[in-house]
C-alpha cells in the first residue's frame, strides 16, 4: 500500500479523497463499508475470536472486509481496551487499501446491561439515565454530561454514539421508556440540544475531537 496515493494525502480535500478512494475500492471492500455488526473486545486486549455465534475479527475484517463496528460489552480495563483498539487499527492497516476502523458504542455510562440497547458502565463515569436527567431538569448538566463522555470515547476510538434516544414516553408497555427523556416534548427537545452540543466539543460545533451523536429512533415513527 502506497503512502502516496491520492486519498492517503490530508493537504487534499476530502472530496478529492473520497473520490479517489472509491475509484480505487472493489465491490467486495464497498459492499464491507455497508455493513453495521457487533464487534468485542478480546480476552487481555487481544483481537476477538470467532465465539460460534459471532465471526472473529480476522472474518469481519480481512475477509468480509468491513471496518464499521459497534463495541458490544462493558469496558472494565482501561488499559487494555486502548491496547485492542491499536490492534485493531493495525489489522485494519493490512488490508488492501487500509482503511481505518470507526467504532461506535450505544449507551455505557449508566447502569443497564441489555446487549443491543445499552452496556454498565464499567470503567466509565456513571450517570443517571436520560430519564433521570428528564427529571433533574437541567440543561447545563445533560451538556457537562455529553462533554465528559465525549472525552471518554475519544481517548478509546468510540466516535460514534448510537444514542441519545429521543422517542417521547407515551406508551407505557414500552420496555425502552427509561431511556428516553420522558413524554414532554418541549423539555426532551432541550435536553436533547445540550446531550449533543456536549457530544460535539465545547463549543457544541461538530470537529476532530467530537463524537457524532445517532438520534434514535426515527422521526415520524410510530
Amino acid at each position: 500500500m502506497s503512502s502516496d496515493l491520492p486519498y492517503r494525502d490530508s493537504t487534499l480535500s476530502v472530496e478529492e479523497r473520497v473520490a479517489d478512494l472509491l475509484s480505487r475500492m472493489t465491490l467486495a471492500e464497498k459492499a464491507g463499508q455497508m455493513f453495521h455488526t457487533m464487534i468485542f473486545i478480546g480476552a487481555g486486549g487481544e483481537l476477538s475470536e470467532a465465539d460460534g455465534r459471532h465471526d472473529g475479527t480476522e472474518t469481519l475484517v480481512g475477509e468480509k472486509l468491513m471496518s464499521h463496528f459497534n463495541l458490544v460489552g462493558s469496558v472494565e480495563n482501561v488499559k487494555e481496551a486502548a491496547e485492542w483498539h491499536n490492534r485493531l487499527q493495525q489489522r485494519a492497516l493490512q488490508t488492501r487499501l487500509g482503511i481505518p476502523i470507526t467504532l461506535s458504542t450505544d449507551p455505557r455510562n449508566h447502569f443497564t446491561d441489555n446487549v443491543g440497547t445499552a452496556s454498565m458502565a464499567g470503567a466509565f463515569s456513571q450517570w443517571p439515565e436520560t430519564l433521570g436527567f428528564a427529571a433533574l431538569r437541567s440543561a447545563d448538566l445533560v451538556e457537562r454530561f455529553g462533554d465528559i463522555v465525549r472525552q471518554e470515547y475519544t481517548a478509546l476510538g468510540l466516535r460514534v454514539s448510537l444514542h441519545p434516544q429521543i422517542d417521547l414516553a407515551t406508551e407505557p408497555r414500552w420496555a425502552r421508556i427509561g431511556a428516553t427523556f420522558g413524554e414532554d416534548a418541549d423539555l426532551s427537545s432541550e435536553l436533547v440540544a445540550a446531550y449533543i452540543r456536549g457530544f460535539h466539543s465545547k463549543d457544541g460545533k461538530l470537529g476532530p475531537e467530537s463524537v457524532s451523536t445517532m438520534m434514535k429512533h426515527f422521526p415520524g415513527k410510530s
